[in-house]
């Protein structure tokens, strides 16, 4: 994907333009470097603007970057000039483009059910850690057979990139603990919380993670990867500051212990202190 090296990004995005304008300009270049075109009916559809206004954006576009776009008048849509670099965007990776539909470009997503909580619980248990309460939960262990309910006294989120867990005291066990958001299947009394948060040592600690690929694998594979997660090509690694909480979820990510095979473990993640 091309980029800008010297000016992209939003170190270049103009100060002397209201938030919205700015949103559909970065439209227009996220269209001409995806999709190779667009039409002034692509900024009316996306944002629900008039087509005096969707011109006066694509005038905008022109004039503040004469060497990225033109008007085609045979096709009767804008294409990228062939010097063609966004200058508010940072193509570096495929999410920012992937709701924008494309017939050139096909993009298919796993078909995964989505990991969610009812909107009644999210709403309850972000009111408790906003407010410091106490709430009971019904919760659905992987280790019970059936949910109990439990007294939690939440305090923080964390995501491991795959769902939402809440941070909380448990009750029941006397120690602070991870829960999946989507196993807490209903919540009823709340209560003013006792609890400090300051006691939980592996959330308020903090660990210095090396990640780095995996030394077993062949040298050109460990340069393939370290280009693959931005890791500075001479050393192929870099130090994460996490919180120690979540060290289990990095290992458990990129560090599975699931077989002896180097390529089934791409990264080698290590504790440093």
């Amino acid at each position: 994907m091309p980029q800008n090296t010297d000016q992209t990004g939003s170190a270049n995005r103009p100060n002397d333009l209201p938030l919205t304008v700015i949103q559909r300009l970065m439209h227009i270049e996220r269209c001409l470097f995806w999709r190779g075109e667009l039409q002034r009916a692509d900024l009316i559809d996306a944002f629900g603007i008039n087509p005096i206004q969707a011109a006066k954006d694509f005038r905008t576009y022109m004039e503040r970057y004469p060497n990225n776009m033109e008007y085609n008048k045979s096709r009767r849509r804008y294409l990228p000039l062939p010097g063609f670099m966004p200058r508010l965007i940072e193509p570096t990776t495929l999410d920012e483009f992937a709701g924008v539909p494309s017939q050139l470009v096909p993009v298919a997503n796993w078909p995964l059910p989505k990991r969610r909580a009812t909107p009644q619980v999210l709403q309850a248990i972000v009111a408790a850690v906003r407010e410091r309460q106490k709430i009971e939960v019904q919760y659905q262990s992987m280790t019970g057979a059936k949910p109990t309910w439990r007294w939690l006294s939440p305090h923080a989120f964390a995501s491991d990139g795959e769902r939402w867990h809440v941070r909380a005291f448990c009750h029941t066990r006397s120690e602070f603990r991870d829960f999946v958001l989507g196993r807490i299947l209903s919540t009823r009394h709340i209560k003013q919380s006792d609890v400090d948060p300051e006691r939980d040592h592996d959330w308020n600690t903090f660990v210095e993670v090396l990640v780095t690929p995996n030394p077993g694998l062949e040298e050109e594979k460990r340069q393939a990867i370290a280009a693959e997660y931005d890791l500075p090509p001479k050393s192929m690694e870099t130090t994460l500051n996490l919180r120690q909480a979540m060290l289990f979820y990095v290992k458990a990510k990129f560090d599975p212990e699931v077989s002896d095979d180097p390529a089934a473990h791409q990264l080698f993640v290590a504790q440093l202190r």
